[in-house]
């Protein structure tokens, strides 16, 4: 057998080997098991503080709640856009937003008014949770600066 031969076998031994490995990749692949677990994201309200006509703080969360049917083990993600409007009204205080979930999970900013500093700020809070069963779930929002506050409470109904 000359090298070129070699070659040619080792190429070929290879191949067979690269297209035995994609094809037990596929198989395991094809036989992993598939969980009913998923995240739903739900727009759960809105908090604004806009110091741009004097402190003003506002929250909402929509008319109704919204109502779904239950899927177990589906993990919701209730996500609340947050905007603060630095107008330096409020010259050192602290600007905070607040997301407690129906689990008591919550996630917070706070923003330190910085004199002379444009603090505008834009982002989301974010919670997760999953439910036990069928039922109503309740989440809270708010937002304050000093003296000025908001607060509103949104849910789902789940069947």
């Amino acid at each position: 057998m000359n090298e070129g031969e070699k070659i040619m076998k080792q190429k070929n031994r290879s191949g067979l080997c690269a297209a035995a490995l994609v094809g037990l990749l596929l198989v395991c692949v094809a036989a992993a098991p598939v969980g009913a677990e998923e995240t739903l994201q739900l727009l759960g309200g809105t908090l604004l503080i806009d110091e741009t006509k004097g402190t003003d703080c506002c929250s909402a969360t929509g008319a109704h709640s919204k109502c779904l049917m239950y899927t177990p083990g589906t993990t919701y993600r209730v996500v609340v856009p947050c905007e603060y409007k630095d107008g330096n009204d409020a010259i050192g205080q602290t600007a905070q937003f607040r997301l407690e979930g129906p689990d008591g999970t919550v996630d917070t900013k706070s923003i330190w008014d910085i004199p002379i500093f444009n603090n505008d700020w834009k982002g989301r809070l974010t919670v997760d949770f999953t439910p036990d069963g069928p039922g109503t779930y309740y989440w809270e929002l708010t937002c304050s600066e000093g003296a000025h506050s908001a607060s509103a409470r949104g849910s789902i109904e789940l069947r």
